[in-house]
């Protein structure tokens, strides 16, 4: 019996990738941050090849030369992004939980994470440390969207006022909380067709207050949802509903 041939196609998943701009990809050159990680802590060398990603569904497959030059870039395949647009809507918690949400929801594949505070949330702000948080979430998730294989950038935001960011959400909107006649979300799910984008609202630790729950009642092509019958911490939750609409329609 002969040997089988092992296929020598090398593909984005099997490389080390990055998110860099437009402008990198047109100069061929790496930006002062990817090609330190590149050099010195992957070890890569000319003639080695990487993966560069522009954020919004581009993928190349690029050969390193000297210093921080690129010498090829070829177009590439990534089929990773769920089939629908997700946006995830959390209520602000510490930031160590925020944290926990923002490496949970772009690993289980959500395009936006934004955080308002509700009535019922722990903490408060400045603006100068909302700020700082907003940046290192941003971060936070292009880490986690390099590591996991996105084709596009996840956009996490910090905003101002929680009925705002709700209204602006796209529709439909399913809030997992436990409201009386709550349906299952893979219940729920299963008797819509498959929209282009939805969105997931998760309230704090102790839960949406009872006028949050009614003006949400009375907004446009919103749902209550249940997670099944453990109850989720609420930096868990949305990862949990991301992995039951991927394992429904992708």
């Amino acid at each position: 019996m002969g040997r089988r041939r092992v296929s020598q196609v090398v593909t984005p998943r099997a490389l080390p990738r990055f998110f860099v701009s437009p402008d990198a990809l047109e100069a061929r050159a790496l930006p002062v941050e990817v090609a330190h990680q590149v050099r010195h802590v992957l070890r890569l060398k000319g003639g080695d090849r990487i993966c560069l990603l522009n954020g919004v569904g581009g993928v190349y497959l690029a050969q390193l030369g000297e210093g921080a030059q690129i010498t090829s870039l070829q177009p590439a395949a990534l089929e990773t992004e769920l089939p629908v647009v997700v946006a995830v809507l959390q209520s602000l918690v510490r930031s160590e939980k925020a944290e926990t949400v923002v490496r949970l929801c772009v690993q289980g594949g959500a395009q936006a994470v934004h955080f308002a505070r509700s009535e019922r949330s722990l903490v408060k702000w400045e603006p100068s440390k909302q700020q700082k948080h907003a940046e290192r979430w941003q971060k936070i998730a292009r880490e986690e969207a390099e590591l996991t294989c996105r084709a596009r950038l996840p956009e996490v935001r910090l905003m101002e006022d929680w009925r705002a960011a709700f209204q602006n959400l796209p529709r439909p909107v399913f809030v997992l909380d436990e409201w009386e006649g709550a349906m299952p979300l893979k219940q729920c799910c299963r008797r819509i067709p498959l929209p282009d984008a939805l969105s997931l609202v998760i309230g704090p630790e102790g839960g949406f207050s009872p006028a949050e729950r009614e003006w949400m009642a009375m907004q446009p092509d919103v749902h209550a949802v249940s997670l099944g019958a453990r109850v989720l911490r609420t930096e868990t939750a949305a990862f949990y509903a991301l992995a039951q609409i991927a394992a429904l329609w992708e």
